[in-house]
């Protein structure tokens, strides 16, 4: 069975000649590799390019084709020049390859007594190495410079991954370097492109939920220049909320000496984040909604809208679906902020972005605490993976600064640094924390007079555990019911109750 072409061990081989060649590729993949062949350059550029190829095999003896592909963005007198041998043809073809996909690797046909200065040449111009080789010989020297130019081939993509993956940490000004996370800031550059598009923030506190939106409102190139406001639904209510948001004209309400702009006319062409979304009371989420839809604004005591261009970003901590579901928050507003869906997963799930911050956090308090810090002992972030718990990066930057207020002296952090208090703490496990949150959501929605009675609460819930095993089991369906603790009768049953789909047998 053939392999993927992202597979490590897809080859594709450039040679003319017909001679030899079946009976390498058939020794090739006798050795586990996947080999695709073509038999000009212009037909290998068009495959490199649309699907990369990790590996390239080419017979420099066939280099006399390659008149057809000539650069872009080469001249007259430059391909003049290239078309004069076989072989500045065949060093202007690994070029081209290098430029569409510069991870993959060129492995050189050389004839038996190749020219020293043609081979060189070749690594030169892109190649990884060369092999003298010709139908009448052994194949285990090309077999061996393959796998060689595979790992060469693993190594570059994960440098260039690190490398991406440092560049947007810089540019999202976020610290860290999980790949989680280098993922999640990937998407929200994505994100920032579309500048219209609303975004939904999601994440337990303290994950850094109005850092991410902060740069999201950075990497857009349309509204970077312009305000970020923040406005925390929580802390807003009645008349004086929807004065924030929308603004208000004099004499509108008591108190109201003069006109005021609310936060989206302030925020005008640039980004309005809604900390807290699920807390904004339910009589203004309909104004809420109508300002999304219609770009417009109503301020209070007004009868003039004001049209406004701004970017809403959403923020919460609690699960809007399950408070749509109790009554406390409108579908059609959750569906208009739900365009783009960003999750910041808790610190637990990334132990590895632990030091990168704790680097940021001693830098941005060494100065206050007058604790200039040059390093930092390895069993410190250790100590701090297992202390820190649901409050996420807050938790661990107020951890740091602990331990700079507690330090005597010495500009490195070691394990004695460590307030007693801090070293003897436990994280408490949240293997189900979102779980937790569901719930706790639900119940408090209930109890302020929410639609659910405590029984149809308790089925929506059996239907989420259902629906997300599931999702995730490789098992059988009769194993799954079984895990569970059902009968297959009463599993089926109470997928046909809640509309679930059956699972697919294996």
């Amino acid at each position: 069975m053939r392999l993927n072409r992202t597979s490590r061990n897809a080859v594709l081989l450039v040679r003319s000649r017909t001679e030899g060649t079946e009976g390498l590729i058939r020794a090739l993949e006798s050795r586990g590799l996947d080999v695709a062949w073509v038999q000009s350059s212009p037909e290998a550029l068009v495959r490199v390019a649309s699907e990369p190829y990790p590996l390239v095999l080419y017979d420099l003896a066939d280099a006399a084709d390659v008149a057809a592909c000539p650069s872009r963005t080469s001249s007259a007198d430059d391909d003049a020049k290239q078309s004069r041998s076989p072989l500045s043809k065949g060093l202007h073809v690994f070029k081209q390859i290098k430029q569409q996909s510069p991870h993959t690797q060129i492995v050189v046909l050389v004839a038996q007594g190749a020219d020293v200065t043609t081979c060189c040449q070749a690594v030169v111009s892109g190649a990884a190495t060369f092999v003298e080789w010709t139908p009448r010989m052994p194949v285990d020297r090309v077999a061996e410079s393959l796998g060689q130019a595979a790992e060469r081939y693993q190594v570059s993509v994960r440098e260039g991954e690190d490398l991406r993956s440092r560049a947007i940490f810089d540019e999202a000004r976020i610290a860290g370097k999980s790949q989680i996370m280098a993922k999640l800031l990937f998407q929200a550059k994505r994100a920032a492109l579309v500048s219209d598009a609303p975004v939904l923030v999601c994440g337990e506190s303290g994950t850094g939920k109005q850092l991410l939106a902060e740069a999201i409102h950075r990497m857009d190139p349309k509204r970077r220049s312009h305000p970020f406001l923040t406005v925390n639904c929580a802390a807003i209510t009645g008349t004086l909320a929807e004065s924030a948001l929308f603004g208000h004209r004099k004499g509108s309400f008591t108190g109201a000496t003069q006109d005021r702009p609310g936060y989206f006319q302030a925020a005008d062409k640039g980004t309005l984040l809604l900390d807290e979304i699920s807390e904004l009371e339910k009589p203004l989420q309909p104004k809420l909604l109508r300002v999304l839809q219609e770009g417009k604004v109503l301020p209070v005591g007004d009868d003039i809208e004001r049209q406004v261009n701004v970017r809403v970003i959403a923020a919460c901590n609690r699960p809007l679906p399950i408070l749509v579901q109790t009554g406390e928050f409108r579908l059609d507003l959750y569906q208009r902020l739900n365009v783009i869906s960003l999750t910041i997963p808790p610190l637990r799930d990334r132990p590895e972005d632990i030091p990168p911050l704790v680097q940021f956090f001693l830098r941005q308090y060494a100065a206050y605490y007058s604790h200039p810090i040059e390093g930092v002992d390895a069993r410190v972030y250790e100590v701090l993976s297992r202390t820190i718990g649901s409050g996420n990066v807050r938790e661990l930057e107020n951890a740091v600064r602990q331990i700079l207020a507690f330090k005597v002296a010495g500009r490195q952090i070691e394990l004695s640094d460590i307030p007693p208090g801090l070293l003897e703490k436990q994280a408490v496990p949240d293997p189900d924390g979102e779980i937790v949150n569901v719930l706790s959501s639900a119940v408090d929605a209930m109890l302020r007079g929410g639609r659910l009675t405590l029984a149809e609460m308790v089925e929506q819930f059996e239907a989420m555990i259902l629906n997300e095993a599931m999702s995730r089991s490789t098992v059988t369906h009769c194993e799954l019911a079984q895990r569970l603790g059902l009968s297959r009768r009463t599993f089926y049953h109470k997928l046909r109750k809640y509309d679930l789909p059956r699972p697919k047998k294996p």
